[in-house]
């Protein structure tokens, strides 16, 4: 029997071409990984699987700087073109961290393997980005990029999670309405913020935070209680927000999308997503009923919660040899039994993220409610030969700044 090496899975990093970034930089955060992974490596390389978005391809503020947007035809020239810029920029910015990966990769010390995630898939149709990041890496030319991954020695399959999100659900890797929100909401309402209040306005770079807002669909109500926290901001944030939606809704993918999820007597997603953001528009965010909007939250919430596990158990169920799956997407680490197979536990993982997070919670009088930290998850599957007979760590950190 082949001895099996150190297995370790990461996800959601998130590189970014201009947003801000977390208060420990990400080359410091491998610095502390790599302290762990090479005590219990042992003599052979250790494998790092990324299980996807180690590039944010859609939330870049370069789309604003021409006509094309990450929805629009993956293989348009101009996205294309788009898309080797950010990734380009990117890698100046994050060299540190890119020099520390390809470092261990050259000196046989570390293997990597990529899987796309729906922040990343524009890599697809990027050759040239996809080489820039191949040398990134690893040095080389290539890497191949993956939907998912199986390790057999192991018994992992992995792949990014998406598939049970529908707001970024793409089986055939086209554009969602997850990038659309990410362009059209998260990233034009701090400029247009900007634009109105001036770029100089105290505070006004804590606004760039709705990027870190999760999940995704959390975002009107942290817009609520930004401007509820900030008086003086109130109004203009209102005005603001209130032409952002208007924009969005008016959207042609928007308005095509909502009109795929109608269904004549039900409460469909499109109607629930527009509720969710005419409920945060103006009138509402000064005196809007917080607990409708709690509402809708848990709503969206359930339908994505239990869906990543599902999926799991189905995928499982399908495959022979195979006792966990592993995923991201969610920012939010999970560790599930799924019961057993021949007689041992099956586990369904969620590698969380290596970013910031604002995640959404309920104060004690119902209302949307948010803690800021900077999260830090990863799982690993121990040698075959591990000194103190491990099979698997699911490992997970938040720092919370004073």
């Amino acid at each position: 029997m082949v001895e099996r090496p150190l297995l370790i899975f990461i996800s959601d990093i998130h590189l970014t071409d201009r947003l801000h970034g977390n208060a420990v930089s990400k080359a410091d955060q491998f610095s502390r990984f790599w302290e762990r992974i090479q005590v219990a490596r042992g003599k052979r390389p250790a494998k790092l699987c990324i299980v996807g978005d180690l590039f944010d391809l859609v939330r870049s503020p370069s789309w604003f700087e021409g006509r094309h947007r990450p929805y629009h035809g993956a293989s348009t020239n101009g996205v294309v073109k788009n898309v080797e810029q950010i990734v380009e920029d990117t890698i100046k910015r994050e060299a540190a961290f890119f020099t520390a990966i390809r470092t261990r990769v050259q000196s046989g010390e570390l293997e990597i393997y990529y899987v796309i995630g729906n922040h990343d898939r524009l890599l697809y149709t990027a050759p040239k980005a996809q080489q820039a990041i191949a040398r990134a890496l690893t040095g080389k030319d290539s890497i191949e990029l993956h939907k998912e991954i199986e390790f057999p020695d192991h018994g992992v399959l992995a792949y990014h999670g998406n598939v049970g999100d529908p707001i970024n659900a793409s089986p055939d890797g086209d554009a969602t309405i997850g990038d659309a929100i990410g362009s059209e909401l998260i990233l034009k309402f701090p400029r247009k913020l900007r634009a109105l209040v001036g770029e100089d306005h105290p505070g006004i770079e804590e606004v760039d935070d709705i990027d870190d807002v999760r999940p995704v669909y959390a975002v009107p109500a942290w817009v609520r209680q930004q401007s509820v926290m900030r008086k003086e901001l109130i109004r203009p944030m209102s005005q603001v927000w209130s032409e952002v939606v208007d924009e969005f809704l008016s959207n042609e993918f928007v308005k095509d999308w909502l009109g795929r999820q109608r269904k004549t007597f039900s409460l469909d997603l499109g109607k629930r997503l527009r509720l969710l953001l005419e409920l945060s528009r103006n009138k509402v965010m000064a005196h809007g009923s917080d607990e409708r909007l709690t509402q809708l939250y848990k709503y969206f919430q359930h339908s994505f919660d239990g869906k990543m596990s599902t999926v799991a158990a189905a995928e499982l169920d399908k495959r022979r040899g195979f006792r966990y799956v592993v995923n991201g997407h969610s920012h939010f680490p999970s560790m599930q039994p799924l019961g057993r197979i021949e007689g041992k536990p099956a586990v369904y993982f969620n590698t969380g993220t290596w970013r910031a997070v604002h995640q959404i919670g309920h104060d004690l009088g119902g209302r949307p409610s948010f803690l800021a930290y900077d999260a830090m998850s990863y799982v690993v599957f121990f040698p075959s030969d591990d000194k103190l007979g491990r099979d698997y760590e699911w490992w997970t950190g938040a720092m919370v700044a004073s």
